[in-house]
């Protein structure tokens, strides 16, 4: 494992040299901040709504940034270095491809779990100063099921983007593809499953409609982090089931790119 620590710890210090992992906690930060008073403004004063409404806002905000923050993270990962000509010279090093492709998912997975600890850690430090309404047990509780699951969706769009890296020839290539998957997947897959679970409720069923949001991570992220949530024309996993679904959408993505990587020509 040495090797591929190595490698780990030079791609989350250039994360950290290139200012990605302090630009993307203070985003968090900020955003996380402004849906907490946000939320308790919503009525024309300065009143906290209940948990349950701030958790799902923060669950709106992480479902549309942080897969598009992974993305722009790891587009360039394999295809850029490709262009720059230093993805011949890293496989000169005695270092096998898949050390080298973990080391990487070690490395920059490392940096997009300290963008979210560090970009949801305002919301207890305000609870710290501020009286609100919220036991600090509860907070955390929800706060970390909250950056534990975004983590792991986090982890599948890190992915999607290798995958794309690994098969495209130039850079604007990769950014392209990767901003079309986001979009299908964070904002038009919910949306088709809404007209769809409407309109053809009746046709469809209660169980294949909910295997189709059990398909989508986005969606599969949303179902673990509702809070208060009851749908009626969806079976809901316990959150366990869902969590692993997560894990196998990443276990499934690593070894396809494992995959294409072993077999690609440099």
């Amino acid at each position: 494992m040495r090797e591929t620590l190595i490698v780990a710890r030079k791609e989350f210090m250039d994360c950290l040299r290139s200012r990605w992992l302090i630009s993307g906690s203070l985003l968090f930060a900020i955003l996380s901040i402004a849906v907490f008073f946000g939320t308790a403004a919503i009525g024309g004063s300065l009143q906290f709504q209940p948990l349950a409404t701030v958790v799902n806002s923060l669950l709106s905000l992480t479902v549309f940034l942080l897969p598009l923050l992974s993305l722009m993270l790891c587009y360039d990962a394999f295809v850029g270095e490709a262009e720059s000509g230093t993805l011949l010279l890293m496989l000169t090093y005695p270092l096998s491809r898949t050390q080298w492709l973990l080391g990487k998912a070690l490395g920059q997975g490392s940096a997009l779990a300290v963008v979210l600890v560090l970009g949801f850690a305002a919301l207890p430090v305000l609870q710290a100063f501020l009286e609100v309404p919220y036991p600090m047990g509860e907070l955390l509780t929800a706060l970390g099921k909250l950056a534990a699951s975004g983590w792991l969706l986090a982890l599948v769009f890190m992915l999607l983007a290798y995958w794309v890296s690994l098969i495209v020839r130039h850079k604007a290539q990769a950014l392209a593809a990767l901003l079309v998957l986001w979009f299908v997947l964070v904002l038009v897959y919910d949306l088709a499953l809404l007209v769809v679970s409407v309109a053809g409720a009746d046709v469809f069923g209660r169980s294949v409609l909910s295997g189709m949001m059990l398909a989508n991570p986005a969606s599969v992220f949303r179902l673990i982090n509702q809070m208060g949530a009851a749908d009626a024309a969806l079976v809901r996993p316990e959150a366990a089931v869902l969590a692993g679904i997560l894990i196998g959408w990443v276990l499934v993505l690593f070894f396809i790119c494992r995959w294409v990587l072993l077999r690609r020509r440099m």
